[in-house]
Order: structure tokens, then sequence, then C-alpha cells
């Protein structure tokens, strides 16, 4: 029973410095490559997942000029628009006297009508 004993003891010794040999060869090739990887190979590497590019630039949005107010609408670069309403990107809060608050392109306005330099008159 000894005999086996120590014969397996042998073996599995002899086993241990066999795999303890193999992973030092392997770690003494990887000291010795000379193909590693640099900053600026691994910066050359493209992303595999989709990157949604967002333009923080907003297009140019038309000027809102208040032209007349007459009870509940309002008359805003020569188109009529009703308070309360929701058009294309403007939406009217409220109109009252000459002030027309508005939501244009996610963003809340007061438009005064401007006084002209003409010789208009209203009466």
């Amino acid at each position: 029973m000894r005999v086996i004993f120590m014969i397996w003891l042998f073996l599995a010794a002899a086993e241990t410095q066999d795999l303890n040999s193999k992973y030092k060869y392997i770690l003494d090739l990887y000291d010795k490559l000379n193909s590693r990887a640099n900053l600026v190979d691994i910066n050359q590497v493209k992303s595999p997942f989709f990157i949604e590019k967002v333009s923080h630039s907003k297009p140019d949005l038309t000027p809102l000029n208040l032209e007349a107010i007459i009870q509940n609408r309002a008359k805003i670069n020569s188109k009529w628009y009703e308070a309360g309403k929701e058009y294309e990107n403007l939406y009217i809060i409220e109109i009252e006297n000459s002030t027309a608050s508005v939501i244009y392109d996610n963003r809340q306005m007061d438009l005064k009508i401007l006084e002209s330099s003409s010789s208009v008159e209203v009466y």
C-alpha cells in the first residue's frame, strides 16, 4: 500500500512539475513577443456598436414677428393663429393686449407688436 502511495505521489509531483514548466514556457514566449499593441493602434479600432451622431446645431429658424392682434387671434409672419391651438412647431399660449405668449421650437417667448415708423394710422 505504501508503495502504491509513493508511486502515486511521485507521478503527481512529476505532473505538477510538468505543468509548471509548460506555463513558464508559455509566459517566456509571451514576454519575448515584439508585436504588442500600442496606444495609437488601439485608438484606431472602430467600435462594433452603432453610435448615433446627434447634431447640436439647430436649423435656422424664421424669426417671429407679431404684426396684429384681434380678440384671441394673432397675426405672426403674415399668418393668423388662434390662441390655444398648435401649428407645426408653434403653439399660441395666450394673447393679451399687444403681447402674445408662444412656444416656438420648444422655447417659450413673449412677442410684442412693434410700432412701425410708417405714417399708417389705425382707427
